[in-house]
């Protein structure tokens, strides 16, 4: 599918099972963000109140020993100079392989198992806030953090949590407001000169898409979806006839692969699970695509597409890197 989902799943013995699927992730103790001169001034340990999925959470002070569930809070949390002392990173879990993103220093903090009491894990590390990015944070889950400490979840219903909404959220926590400012102002600029070398992005049509099996075909269709966002802000839009189909969807369309003909647009995200790439260029009628002739069909690993479906500050720069020259070739 279009989208990296999970969930946590509970056995009789209170054990914590993390599943991901993809539809389409120091050790120090004592580390906080390293913020500006202005930003430790004010950062006297005013409560801070944020707005989530789950209702309120007041934070008091600022925080020094954070776990992360969920590879957009621990890039979120990276970002802004802070390394968790634990973390899930559901990226790594489902690429098995660590993301080339990730920075050296993770390699000293905690990964929890995720087969293994993770209440339990979590508790033992005697966090000061937690993390949970929205797949997990059910009510169960989020009510279990919470007694373990102040527990942030997702901000919002979307399946994708916008990745700039982390920052300045996380960064309001940290009372290192400037720091998130600016971590977000060099993405986007980052975006923006994207946009500023092709100009013709600008009314261009584009599609994610994962093609799990042979019959298993997921459209992207909510242009409000995080994951949506780095297109929308090239000036890119979804075909209007996919996102009429949307409904109650959840933003994602399965499509039978004789609909192949649907995906009309001028970029294509061809994700696809292992040994599906080929598959997928036998489609019938793919190579009668728009993006095809264009050349503008970027085929993405499982690993490469969770950082379109699941929006970093760490993985965006990287997998922008990698679909530049083929959003070039849709521009035109």
């Amino acid at each position: 599918m279009s989208a990296s989902i999970g969930q946590v799943v509970r056995g009789p013995r209170g054990r914590t099972r993390l599943v991901t699927a993809v539809m389409a992730g120091a050790l120090t103790l004592g580390l906080v963000a390293c913020g500006s001169d202005s930003d430790e001034a004010a950062g006297s340990g005013e409560p801070v109140t944020i707005t989530h999925t789950q209702g309120q959470t007041t934070i008091n002070g600022t925080p020094k020993r954070i776990v992360a569930l969920g590879n957009q809070w621990l890039d979120t949390a990276q970002s802004l100079g802070v390394t968790p002392v634990g973390y899930v990173d559901n990226v790594a879990i489902l690429s098995k392989t660590q993301p080339p993103w990730e920075p050296e220093s993770l390699k000293s903090a905690k990964s929890l198992d995720t087969t293994g009491n993770l209440a339990e894990q979590v508790a033992a590390l005697n966090p000061d806030l937690i993390l949970v990015d929205t797949f997990i944070a059910d009510a169960k889950t989020y009510g279990d953090m919470s007694k373990i400490a102040p527990t942030v979840p997702g901000l919002n219903k979307a399946t994708v949590t916008p990745w700039s909404d982390q920052v300045r959220a996380l960064g309001k926590i940290l009372h290192a407001t400037d720091k998130a400012d600016k971590v977000i102002a060099d993405l986007d600029a980052r975006i923006d000169g994207i946009a500023q070398r092709n100009p013709g992005l600008k009314g261009k049509t584009f599609l994610s898409t994962w093609l799990g099996g042979p019959s298993q075909l997921m459209v992207l269709t909510d242009p409000n979806d995080g994951s949506s966002q780095v297109f929308t802000q090239l000036g890119m839009t979804i075909p209007k006839h996919l996102t009429e189909q949307s409904g109650s969807s959840g933003g994602r369309l399965s499509l039978s692969p004789e609909r192949v003909d649907e995906l009309d647009s001028d970029f294509l995200i061809a994700g696809y699970s292992p040994g599906q790439d080929e598959k997928y260029r036998q489609l019938p009628g793919y190579a009668d695509l728009p993006a095809v002739k264009k050349n503008a069909v970027a085929f993405l690993t499982v690993l490469d597409i969770t950082a379109i479906n699941q929006p970093t500050p760490l993985a965006l720069p990287y997998i922008l890197d990698k679909i530049e020259p083929t959003l070039a070739n849709a521009a035109k």
